[in-house]
């Protein structure tokens, strides 16, 4: 949302957030060129100050369309306003809700001229929901900003800890089960006697780290697996892709929680990093399966060491998949997206 409302303002759209009280103590408001309201509270008041605020812009302004961040922020929109677009990421559309929870989401959706769904996985989670003759549903895979060049120092420092070792794989991401790093460590330890110098390098925080360390012990690979811990700054993440050989994450679903699309796949090919993803959710988007890099069934360690072996071993495979992800990458920019975007509410 806010590099949606970042993009909008500078193709000279005249925009307002409205948009939940900061969480996290400290932590600075973004300084933008265009206003951004908070509200705090419990959520029923929250919703009552953003509809109430909303209501007075409204007023004073003419409002040719609203974006709102899920189905669940619809309820701050003014009846009288329009047309809505609500982004929909995954995980709030649940396959199996409680009859109370889906006429809710039903009845915010009924509101939505457009509905923005993240891939074509989330499109068929958010058809469940929507009648004939209701709202439309778009797919429009979350664009990118161009990323930056990573610069000598911050490749000095990734360079340092990859310490001259080849193949170098990486995982940039949360800590947790899904994003199926377990399963790229078990594959290591089988795949490590025919690539002796290969580093894995996992980068994120997470309450998964834990078990993951127990794993990599586990399973003898301590000396070719570091972990960074979280990477918040852009330049170590620019680093640390540019030096990779593979992005692995070969997600799945645990329970519902499962990827809606995968948008760290889309920067890793920026710097010309292959992808290895998981066939469940929205990362089939993401991952063009032998063109940008391979597709696995990430329920199934043997397809997933499988998948990993042939970028470990075909070099050429890994080059070709590596040159294609970075061209695809450039496609996916918020500059080329962002038309798509406005012509949801119509503009």
């Amino acid at each position: 949302m806010t590099g949606l409302a970042d993009q909008m303002a500078a193709a000279g759209q005249p925009i307002a957030v409205f948009a939940d009280r900061l969480r996290t103590a400290g932590l600075a408001e973004l300084q933008r060129p265009y206003p951004i309201h908070r509200f705090g509270s419990i959520r029923p008041l929250r919703v009552l100050s953003k509809r109430r605020a909303v209501a007075s812009a409204a007023r004073s302004q003419r409002i040719d369309g609203v974006f709102a961040d899920s189905w669940k922020s619809v309820g701050a929109i003014p009846e009288s306003l329009g047309p809505i677009a609500a982004l929909a990421h995954g995980t709030e559309f649940p396959t199996h809700p409680r009859p109370g929870k889906a006429n809710r989401i039903r009845a915010a959706l009924t509101r939505c001229k457009t509905i923005i769904a993240s891939s074509n996985y989330t499109a068929s989670l958010v058809r469940h929901y929507v009648g004939s003759g209701g709202a439309e549903i778009i797919v429009v895979n979350p664009p990118i900003a161009p990323l930056p060049v990573a610069e000598p120092a911050s490749l000095a420092r990734i360079d340092a800890i990859i310490a001259g070792r080849s193949p170098v794989i990486s995982t940039l991401a949360r800590l947790e089960p899904r994003k199926g790093i377990d399963a790229v460590i078990r594959g290591l330890a089988e795949l490590r006697g025919r690539h002796p110098q290969l580093v894995y390098v996992i980068a994120g925080g997470g309450a998964d780290r834990l078990r993951l360390e127990s794993l990599v012990a586990e399973c003898g690979v301590a000396e070719c697996v570091v972990f960074l811990g979280e990477v918040t700054d852009t330049q170590t993440k620019a680093a640390l892709l540019t030096r990779s050989d593979i992005y692995a994450m070969p997600s799945r679903r645990v329970g519902h929680s499962v990827e809606g699309f995968g948008i760290a796949y889309i920067e890793a090919g920026w710097y010309g990093a292959p992808a290895l993803a998981g066939r469940d959710g929205g990362a089939v988007d993401a991952v063009l399966d032998e063109v940008t890099g391979l597709i696995c069934n990430s329920a199934d360690q043997r397809d997933v060491t499988a998948a990993l072996a042939r970028l470990l071993d075909d070099a050429p495979l890994r080059h070709r998949l590596g040159d294609n992800a970075a061209a695809h990458a450039r496609t996916q920019t918020w500059e080329a997206v962002l038309p798509r975007y406005l012509r949801a509410i119509s503009l």
